[in-house]
């Protein structure tokens, strides 16, 4: 008998000792990794000219990792999860035991532990998402889009082309076969998923199929999304079983991912601050963009050229009160919700960041905001996750009409056309965009030798009166104040 006690103990203490728990390995340096004038071996085509359009110069985080430390890493037998060149630093999975000798690695300069392997089921609360069916009515999105002006802009022929959005979320159930995102799926560049064990992106995760509906999503007479034209790369970050610093992690890798690949503009409607294990819990102190390491990631996603828009969260009307990470980062958007009126929602989280900077940055319609959900139907929902999308489809529309743009750039026109401008505050930032006055404030007037007083001669036009309205033909008694450039045609602004 004592002997079937010594051997059980022993090895009940082998399967302690092999359980794996995720931690975050940070490098001092980058010895060994890439040559920095070979920008083609770890960056993509558009990412390259994504930084040269815009004047960005490469520099050292763009390098990936050490591949000789993450081989002295898989040696003491630790898994490579992802790895982060901007942090410069890796995800990994192994035992305690291991783990304390990667901390005595002359390379490593520090180690987290992000998730343990007995965390539990996380009851953190979640995206408030009450979903209902709604009536039918004409122009289910209508409201949401129109608060925006961006109808005009789509009505001018931007819906976003050559624009790629990358969203990272939590899953993107059934996004694979519900007929309202059929239109978008063969602009489907790239997907990804940086959770184990779920099958692909379609199998789990309904939250960014809502997501991604907002933006691409079209049903006959029933729902148009924000920028249909657009292209998509889906990567799954988000953990639905628990809340731990590795779905941190998880979004740091998917926006270097979306980098990689030369995204445009990224949404991700997910925000951190408390977890399973509350020791990891961040402070309002944490929230001044330069501690969380997602809000580290997304101020860096802005450096490299991508407008970045994150939902503020939803804790407006909790102890908590304040935005979540990554939405503290710089240089981002930072969306908030109101409702169909264009009032605060009461959810919708409020700034400042702990550093002082105006949060939200701007708001968009996220109150009874209609959506497509995983079955395929059209619905209604309320979270800054569906004010966020809204704000990510509006940037793709507009920076197709305005290429000439770099991001910031785009980032300042939003805020300078937004209904609050003149006196942002930390419920609703620069207030809610103008689409269509942000294009009209910088389209350059075509060359008027092109131009005669009804028609051009190269070209087919199109015919707006200064509030955006269309009309098929030049009123007789139009007094034609601007001539502006547009995808295949012109536009001609009258009074």
């Amino acid at each position: 008998m004592w002997h079937r006690i010594i051997i059980v103990s022993i090895f009940c203490l082998c399967i302690i000792n092999a359980s794996a728990d995720n931690y975050f390995v940070y490098f001092h340096d980058k010895s060994g990794t890439c040559d920095i004038s070979c920008p083609e071996t770890f960056l993509s085509q558009r990412a390259i000219e994504r930084r040269t359009r815009q004047n960005i110069p490469l520099d050292s985080t763009d390098l990936p990792v050490s591949p000789l430390y993450l081989d002295s890493l898989r040696q003491l037998g630790a898994q490579i999860l992802h790895c982060s060149k901007w942090i410069n630093g890796a995800t990994i999975e192994t035992d305690s035991v291991t783990s304390r000798i990667i901390r005595q690695l002359d390379f490593v300069d520090s180690v987290q532990i992000t998730k343990s392997a007995t965390d539990s089921v996380s009851n953190a609360p979640r995206m408030k998402m009450p979903l209902r069916v709604p009536n039918l009515e004409y122009g289910y999105a209508r409201r949401q889009i129109e608060m925006l002006n961006l109808h005009k802009l789509h009505t001018a022929g931007f819906c976003g082309k050559n624009m790629l959005v990358a969203v990272v979320d939590n899953g993107f159930l059934n996004a694979d076969h519900i007929d309202a995102l059929a239109q978008i799926r063969p602009n489907i560049v790239d997907t990804f998923s940086f959770v184990k064990g779920y099958g692909t992106i379609y199998q789990d995760g309904s939250h960014g199929t809502y997501v991604l509906s907002i933006i691409g999503a079209s049903l006959f007479k029933q729902f148009q999304g924000a920028a249909t034209e657009t292209s998509f790369a889906l990567i799954r970050s988000e953990d639905n079983e628990t809340e731990t610093m590795l779905e941190v992690d998880n979004q740091v890798a998917a926006f270097e991912r979306a980098d990689s690949i030369g995204a445009d503009i990224i949404n991700s409607s997910l925000g951190y601050y408390i977890f399973d294990d509350t020791t990891s819990n961040f402070t309002y102190a944490d929230l001044d963009g330069r501690t969380a390491r997602n809000s580290i990631a997304a101020t860096m996603a802005a450096r490299k050229g991508m407008v970045v828009c994150i939902a503020a969260g939803n804790e407006g009307s909790s102890a908590w009160h304040f935005i979540d990470t990554p939405a503290d980062a710089d240089s981002i958007l930072c969306v908030g919700s109101v409702d169909s009126l264009r009032l605060h929602s009461y959810f919708s989280s409020y700034g400042p960041a702990s550093d002082g900077r105006i949060k939200p940055d701007i708001c968009t319609m996220g109150e009874y905001s209609y959506v497509i959900s995983s079955s395929g139907q059209t619905s209604r929902g309320s979270g800054t996750s569906f004010a966020s999308p809204l704000a990510a489809g509006m940037v793709a529309c507009l920076w197709s009409a305005l290429p000439q743009l770099t991001n910031m750039e785009i980032i300042e026109l939003i805020k300078q056309h937004s209904s609050n401008a003149s006196f942002p505050d930390c419920s609703i930032g620069y207030g809610i965009p103008d689409a269509w006055e942000c294009y009209l404030s910088v389209a350059t007037d075509i060359d008027n030798s092109h131009i005669n007083d009804n028609s051009f001669s190269d070209r087919p036009v199109l015919y707006f009166d200064i509030l955006g309205r269309r009309l098929h033909q030049l009123p007789p008694d139009a007094v034609i104040i601007r001539r502006l450039p547009a995808p295949d045609h012109a536009i001609i602004l009258y009074r």
